[in-house]
């Protein structure tokens, strides 16, 4: 039998680090706590905050009464099955300065945190204007800060 080449790991402090671990995620993500509008099918809009933003997507935190409001029905969420939403949010471009993102979405899994706490993943499908480059920078910036 071969053997395969593991990441090589070192010490430091007794904490243990992979050196060579890849990231298994294709896209980072940021740590954020935006307002954003989501525009259900109906064109319901609901104000829900983001827990994460990456440039596929985020992730958005509501309660159990804006999550039966999003997905009528309480459909199920599937790789085939998705629901799509329209989201609008700002995020900074200077310090004093934010800029207002409009982007289509679908929703590609829906996560329970608590008895009313809910997570949604959701996944960019387009942008109206500079939307997308404005969130890659925004990214960038939070990346290089961390």
């Amino acid at each position: 039998m071969g053997t395969m080449n593991a990441p090589a790991s070192t010490t430091f402090s007794g904490i243990k680090s992979m050196a060579g671990k890849n990231n298994l995620r294709q896209q980072q993500r940021v740590s954020t706590n935006i307002e954003v509008t989501v525009c259900n099918p109906n064109g319901n809009q609901l104000v829900c905050h983001t827990a994460n933003l990456s440039r596929a997507g985020m992730l958005v935190e509501c309660d159990s009464d804006h999550v039966r409001d999003i997905l009528p029905g309480n459909s199920p969420i599937a790789p085939k099955k998705t629901v799509a939403l329209d989201v609008k949010f700002a995020v900074p471009v200077v310090s004093v300065q934010s800029v207002n993102i409009e982007a289509s979405c679908e929703i590609i899994h829906v996560r329970r945190v608590s008895k009313n706490r809910f997570q949604l993943g959701l996944q960019f499908t387009g942008f109206n204007g500079n939307g997308h480059d404005y969130v890659d920078q925004y990214v960038s910036r939070q990346l290089l800060r961390s």
